[in-house]
């Protein structure tokens, strides 16, 4: 099972890197929840994950996300990743600096049936904003 969550896991990267809304039908339960810091209320389902990349799309346009280290137990999967992008547009109230940012996310996924049915995100938001924030402050 392990390389089985391996293998969904890279799938879930490939999805989240190309917003292919295919792949997400495929990798994400329809009735999966994701936890994010920075919405008021997790939102659901593959619809729900392509709203959280359109956020981020929205300010960082060229986000790519990299997997670099899971750690599986049965049906868990913790994952640390990291994010690289250029600021171009509206973030969390910070308006488009054009900086370059890179920052990590610690998540942890349940799976269900070789779908994802839960993720909690852990993005390092702090670092993030230090990266964005505005050079007077």
């Amino acid at each position: 099972m392990t390389e089985e969550l391996r293998e969904r896991m890279d799938r879930f990267v490939e999805f989240i890197n190309s917003a292919d809304e295919r792949i997400g039908d495929e990798i994400i339960s329809p009735s999966a929840t994701f936890h994010v810091p920075f919405l008021p209320e997790p939102v659901q389902g593959p619809g729900g994950y392509v709203k959280i990349i359109g956020i981020m799309r929205q300010a960082f346009p060229d986000v790519q996300w990299s997997l670099e280290e899971t750690i599986i137990e049965g049906n868990t999967v913790a994952a640390r990743f990291i994010l690289r992008g250029t600021h171009r547009g509206d973030f969390l109230g910070v308006p488009a600096t054009g900086k370059q940012i890179q920052t990590q996310a610690m998540n942890i996924y349940r799976f269900t049936n070789g779908q994802i049915g839960e993720e909690h995100g852990l993005p390092d938001l702090f670092g993030l904003m230090m990266q964005i924030r505005p050079t007077d402050a």
